[in-house]
């Protein structure tokens, strides 16, 4: 992935940022952090537990978040910043766009912290957030980097997205517990395009809340201790649908399931809209397929149930 460098189009992904956002404004907010403080409009993402605004500065943006699970008070605290360049690629600042290789735009962020207890580095921010969409990107001047991916400019799951990196900073800065990796499905993400691992860990997150709800998992966060008493449900995830995704997915399941036999009960998850060969190879697989479509940025399943049967 490639580091956007030409200030005219670093301006134009930041306002495409700004409109695609979602939030109820709150005017006249009192915003503080170590050593400053300003009173402007911040906007609240109700249903993603956190608020925004954006903020000139000198030769870069700032995008202002605070975690916000209640509606913001007149005076609220920071979280943390994305302070985007103005001018040009700018490797002293943490946030970044980045481009792959069809065009496609993308928030990214080194994993700097500002603000950060002391001994909590970019490697802590790392180490805790492994399980996050972190790709190689090059910079204009030929250097290269590892570099969290925030979100898909483009994506309509952005503010979700954007809402659960809220979450981690906060919970890395105040040295809470690590967001859960669930660890629900054979097929490693690290190769999938960025705009699927990024859908991917939403989909992952709202599997576990559903399998959590049908007490799979027993009272313990890890699927694959479930009881001793029958198999142990094994997932294999196809975020969207591509033929190398559907390979991957449907391969390491396979062999997953080749491997330990009975102890497990293979089963695949899948969007509900694929291609019509995909649809009808999956229709025919040894093991039951779990379908999935967006509502809003929720990822929702049908024949769950039936499934885990």
């Amino acid at each position: 992935m490639l580091v956007v460098g030409e200030p005219k189009r670093i301006d134009r992904a930041i306002r495409r940022l700004q409109g695609a956002l979602q939030g109820v404004p709150a005017r006249g907010v009192r915003l503080t952090w170590r050593g400053g403080e300003l009173r402007t409009t911040i906007h609240w993402a109700r249903d993603d537990a956190f608020w925004w605004a954006f903020e000139p500065r000198r030769a870069r943006d700032a995008l202002v978040l605070g975690h916000a699970p209640e509606p913001p008070p007149p005076r609220e605290s920071i979280t943390c910043e994305i302070n985007l360049p103005r001018t040009g690629a700018d490797r002293k600042l943490a946030g970044m766009i980045v481009e792959d290789a069809a065009g496609a735009l993308y928030l990214a962020h080194s994993g700097r912290m500002g603000g950060a207890r002391p001994g909590q580095s970019k490697d802590g921010f790392r180490e805790f957030l492994a399980d996050g969409v972190w790709r190689s990107v090059e910079w204009p001047d030929g250097e290269e980097s590892e570099a969290l991916i925030v979100a898909p400019l483009d994506s309509p799951r952005l503010t979700r997205l954007l809402g659960r990196f809220v979450d981690a900073v906060r919970r890395y800065k105040a040295g809470g517990a690590a967001p859960l990796q669930t660890a629900l499905c054979t097929d490693p993400s690290t190769r999938l395009p960025p705009a699927a691992a990024c859908d991917r860990a939403l989909v992952d997150a709202a599997l576990y809340e559903e399998l959590t709800k049908r007490g799979v998992f027993g009272g313990t966060t890890d699927l694959f201790s479930v009881g001793a008493d029958g198999p142990r449900p094994l997932f294999g995830l196809i975020a969207d649908g591509q033929p190398e995704e559907v390979a991957l997915a449907v391969g390491a399941l396979a062999l997953a399931a080749a491997r330990l036999g009975t102890k497990v009960k293979p089963i695949l998850v899948a969007p509900l809209d694929l291609p019509g060969v995909e649809n009808g190879a999956l229709a025919s697989l040894p093991f039951p397929c779990v379908r999935f479509q967006w509502r809003g940025a929720r990822a929702v399943f049908d024949g769950l149930d039936d499934a885990l049967a």
